[in-house]
């Protein structure tokens, strides 16, 4: 309706459109919202009077789409019930006064009430529909008296929806909706799969939402349209299609959204006035990204290039000390554009030339690591290693603080220096490694024959301290890859067949007294191991030590540092996961429920360590090590060593969950302190050493000193 039109002529209209039979609603109500009616404040009057003739009529849908256009003023007049008792006055129809009876219109914004009424009022016999929970299916037959909806869902037929659930749940399918062209044409679905991956995912993204990739993965795999064996090769096919699309945003990280375009951008002198006003680094690097995927960068004018340089020197300096995931990106994109924006020093916030300066203090390029995807990382190693042996050095000494993605790029890259074995064969040597780098070392020891690793049994029993040790965070993932690796058979095959006799009888040994399994798991390797090397049955035990025979200790710390992390599991991350359940449960069917899945794994990898350490606890008792006799050396002692060429060596012992590299701490479950414990002053004892075994006499055997005891007493934080 023209917004021109005086009142006078809006007047003459309406009064002429009344006298029509039918109404003309949407022409009457164009005329109700023209700025004339509305300036004269008759458009609630009018829209009354529309309102009694279409009840008085019985015209069902045009009262609807007028109530629906109803101002805030005139709902708050009229009410939810004087709305309600219009509609059920103008309907006729038994199948729609059993929807409107079915949404709770007084209960809810009237909004709302209207969404759900629309959904009821578009479902048919026949109509394709979707359900959060069942997926797709065809609408059979509509109840009006028992109020429910029969529909074939692809995983099964004839299933009932009352009109409550079906109003909440269900949407009228779109004709494009991925489950609708499967309905419709499953041929053309499987060819997608096979030659055409990324038209598929475009329709997956338009029919679910934008979603990131690995929610797309457990999408297509949970409704079946791909299998997890699968997965891979589709979507690096797609992944090369949609980056020559110029409509799809393939996000370098995981984590973030697949984007699709509504027109492909065009890089003029607006988009470049966009970019200058830009204050958002991460956007402004997806910009600029932008202009090198498009070619555009290689012929940018000077105004152009100095707006880019501007935009980028700005991005880097406000992600220098806040963000150093994205302050990395941004470098790593300026050195391969050859660019030079303006880097500032942090301690005197001048202009520097090298920006490896920064991301060394402090290390910042581990505190970057862990943000960035695995690619980002092995181009910030590449870019780091661009200053020579310097940066060598410094990644290297670096290794134990590294998360598993920088470790495993840092060491790749210098895996065929000399100084990457010798940094990994020293802190293989040490009583307990880093788990991330035994994990490594796992992963790669048959591709390092050059490396002169210390032997397998030691790497053995770094890998079971690593299992038997309390971690958490990516450390506690570490160890789940360990404890995996054991659990293989072939894996322990291989295994089994590179040791000598006497190894295995060690590592049979070692495991057969270790806690770190449960019982059933635990039971489960020892008969593999017996298996694979029958001569270990006269080393196994008949009776297993109980806790009233054989009394198991730890320090008064270790015990409390078990106790926080036993409660924060039960405090914290089950309430946590139960939610988490709870969350995945209503995504739907829970069969094809990823989330739901994955929450229950985690469920179940909770509750098993919470049996596991509920029963250490209880079986393992704190203690001070105090007024130890040191006759013999025993736990609570600490004791000397001197070695055939003179070097001397000292060890403190104490309870089995107790470690301490700078005090020389040892538990009593390590292979160096089972060949010490029980021998006395002046006793010659061989000693497990890398590639083999020291011969070495004891010379002193002594209480525990001051540090020792405020190292057990430091038990911060209540364990209550």
């Amino acid at each position: 309706m023209d917004a021109a039109i005086t009142f006078a002529e809006a007047e003459t209209k309406f009064v002429s459109l009344l006298e029509s039979n039918p109404l003309p609603v949407t022409e009457l109500l164009a005329l109700i919202h023209s700025t004339s009616v509305k300036n004269n404040e008759k458009d609630g009057e009018w829209t009354n009077l529309i309102t009694q003739e279409l009840i008085e009529a019985g015209d069902f849908n045009g009262l609807y789409l007028v109530i629906k256009s109803y101002t805030p003023d005139l709902i708050k007049r009229m009410g939810a019930e004087g709305i309600l008792n219009d509609l059920k006055r103008c309907c006729k129809d038994r199948l729609i006064l059993a929807f409107i009876d079915t949404v709770p219109f007084e209960n809810q914004p009237l909004e709302k009430s209207f969404q759900q009424l629309d959904t009821l009022l578009d479902i048919t016999p026949g109509a394709q529909v979707i359900d959060k929970t069942w997926g797709f299916g065809t609408v059979k037959r509509l109840d009006n008296f028992y109020k429910r909806i029969t529909i074939d869902f692809c995983g099964k037929c004839g299933h009932n929806l009352t009109f409550k659930t079906a109003s909440e749940t269900l949407t009228r399918a779109a004709h494009d909706h991925l489950f609708t062209v499967r309905h419709n044409n499953p041929d053309g679905i499987a060819r997608m799969i096979k030659k055409d991956q990324a038209t598929l995912v475009t329709m997956a993204i338009r029919s679910f939402g934008k979603m990131p990739i690995p929610k797309l993965e457990s999408t297509l795999i949970g409704h079946k349209f791909l299998k997890s064996s699968e997965w891979k090769s589709f979507w690096d096919s797609a992944r090369k299609a949609l980056k020559k699309d110029p409509l799809v945003v393939v996000p370098s990280k995981r984590t973030e959204f697949i984007e699709l375009l509504e027109k492909a951008a065009s890089h003029d002198s607006t988009w470049f006035e966009t970019l200058e006003s830009e204050k958002d680094p991460l956007v402004i690097l997806r910009s600029v990204i932008e202009l090198e995927d498009s070619k555009k960068i290689e012929s940018m004018d000077e105004r152009e290039t100095e707006i880019v340089n501007d935009r980028l020197s700005f991005a880097i300096k406000g992600t220098d000390n806040t963000n150093p995931a994205l302050y990395v990106r941004l470098i790593i994109f300026c050195t391969r554009q050859n660019i030079k924006p303006a880097v500032f020093s942090e301690e005197s916030d001048k202009q520097i030339d090298d920006p490896h300066i920064h991301l060394w203090s402090k290390n910042r390029f581990i505190k970057a690591a862990r943000k960035l995807p695995v690619k980002e990382v092995s181009n910030m190693v590449a870019f780091l290693l661009q200053e020579g042996d310097d940066a060598k050095e410094k990644l290297l000494i670096a290794l134990p603080s590294m998360p598993y993605n920088l470790l495993n790029e840092t060491l790749l890259a210098l895996k065929e220096t000399g100084d990457a074995s010798l940094a990994c064969r020293k802190l293989l040597l040490a009583p307990k490694a880093p788990p991330i780098l035994v994990n490594w070392i796992f992963r790669y020891r048959t591709e390092l024959p050059s490396w002169n690793l210390p032997p397998l049994i030691d790497l053995l029993y770094h890998a079971i301290i690593t299992v038997e040790t309390t971690l958490n965070g990516e450390n506690l993932r570490m160890q789940n890859a360990i404890k995996k690796l054991f659990e293989s058979s072939k894996w322990l095959e291989d295994i089994f067949n590179e040791l000598n006799e006497a190894h295995r009888q060690l590592l049979f040994e070692r495991i057969q007294a270790s806690p770190a399994w449960d019982p059933s798991t635990h039971r489960s390797l020892i008969a593999r191991m017996l298996k694979l090397d029958p001569a270990l049955a006269k080393r196994k035990r008949s009776v297993a030590p109980s806790a009233d025979s054989q009394p198991r200790l730890t320090s008064w710390r270790s015990l409390a540092e078990h106790q926080r992390f036993y409660k924060k599991m039960v405090e914290v991350d089950l309430p946590k996961n139960s939610k988490d359940i709870a969350v995945a449960r209503s995504y739907g069917d829970l069969r094809e429920n990823f989330e739901y899945q994955a929450a229950k794994d985690y469920q179940r990898q909770l509750l098993q360590k919470q049996a596991e350490m509920q029963l250490e606890l209880e079986l393992v008792n704190g203690s001070d090590f105090a007024n130890v006799s040191t006759e013999q050396v025993a736990e609570g002692t600490t004791v000397n060593l001197l070695t055939e060429d003179g070097v001397k060596k000292s060890y403190t012992i104490l309870g089995e969950w107790d470690r301490d590299e700078k005090l020389n701490i040892i538990s009593n479950k390590t292979r160096m302190a089972e060949c010490l414990l029980g021998k006395k002053l002046g006793d010659s004892v061989l000693i497990p050493i890398p590639g083999g075994e020291q011969k070495i006499a004891i010379t002193e055997i002594m209480p525990l000193s001051t540090d020792i005891t405020a190292w057990i007493a430091a038990t911060s934080g209540s364990t209550t």
